[in-house]
């Protein structure tokens, strides 16, 4: 099992809280994306997830395993650095002055209320968010109702900066966080900024098939993506040529509707059965158009420079058969 990786996914977890301390935690197929985009692949990292964390039935997220968070309790001083302790003992402090003020039955404070407090002595929104959700998943706060306290009606605690101190100097880090972090953060914003969920384009390509008209082909993408990405161009040079043909055909056939919409493919070829489109015109095509061409010039000669040698490696212009039932492979 390659511990690495299942260190990395761990730390992609943890990173959420950072991210999005207000909802943490990370679907499936974002550590898949999250994963890929750090270097490994699908195989392993479907192995590795089952030692991440606990899968809880109806939860749509996976989140820091409880082995994990246990380990919170105790801070040290790490980098690269995501929490604010300023706002961690904003937090002791609240609540310190509610256990000496009400006592421990009575010290708690609503959520928001402590959120505000904290911004109007500026700090950051995200950072006293991140703190609460961090002491909470420690379990070193408890919420019900939304109102938080100390567990087990403790009474006045020492401050998280003054545990910090007792170490010293010495500073831990944490290469998995400094890895994680931007691509973990990445991967969040784009569940509400608009941008595909994906950022490989290869694989952002795939969400577009449905839009496209052409959901039942999204099966066939994944296939030929995951041959391609398997495959050693240095060993299997022809398999790699022609798995890459395969998918510029594909995608260019795929986006000829859209395309002769917005202006482009006005070639009255295209108004024939997609059987008759060969690759070369396909390509020629997306070229056309100036600024608003599909592909620019450098990516049209290697579109053209592929498209050549898989014609003389089938001897023959091939045409893509997909569209009419049949296997381009």
């Amino acid at each position: 099992m390659n511990q690495d990786l299942i260190a990395f996914l761990k730390t992609a977890l943890e990173c959420s809280v950072y991210v999005s301390p207000r909802d943490p935690g990370l679907m499936r197929d974002e550590l898949f994306e999250i994963g890929r985009r750090a270097g490994y692949l699908d195989g392993e990292i479907g192995d590795a997830l089952h030692h991440v964390t606990i899968a809880y039935f109806g939860e749509s997220r996976f989140l820091p395993p409880p082995d994990e968070t246990a380990s919170w309790v105790f801070l040290f001083p790490e980098t690269p650095e995501y929490r604010n302790f300023r706002a961690f003992d904003f937090i002791y402090n609240e609540l310190n002055k509610l256990t000496r003020s009400e006592g421990t039955n009575r010290a708690q404070i609503e959520r928001g209320v402590l959120v505000e407090r904290a911004v109007g002595t500026g700090i950051a929104r995200n950072d006293i968010e991140v703190a609460i959700t961090w002491l909470l998943m420690s379990k070193q706060l408890t919420s019900k109702d939304n109102a938080l306290r100390f567990p087990h009606q403790m009474v006045v605690q020492s401050l998280p900066s003054q545990q910090l101190a007792t170490h010293g100097s010495r500073i831990i880090r944490k290469p998995h966080r400094e890895r994680a972090y931007p691509i973990v953060k990445d991967v969040v914003a784009r569940r509400a900024d608009g941008r595909p969920k994906h950022a490989e384009p290869l694989d952002a390509f795939a969400e577009e098939l449905e839009k496209l008209g052409y959901k039942p082909f999204r099966l066939w993408w994944a296939q030929i993506v995951a041959e391609l990405r398997q495959t050693n161009p240095s060993s299997t040079p022809v398999a790699a040529c022609v798995l890459a043909a395969a998918l510029v055909e594909g995608a260019l056939t795929f986006v000829v509707k859209h395309a002769r919409a917005k202006g482009h493919f006005q070639s009255k070829d295209y108004e024939r059965e997609p059987r008759s489109w060969r690759i070369d015109d396909l390509v020629a095509s997306a070229a056309g158009g100036g600024p608003s061409a599909i592909l620019d010039n450098a990516t049209r000669a290697r579109a053209d420079a592929l498209i050549r040698t898989r014609q003389r490696i089938h001897g023959t212009p091939t045409r893509w058969a997909v569209l009419r039932g049949g296997s381009f492979l």
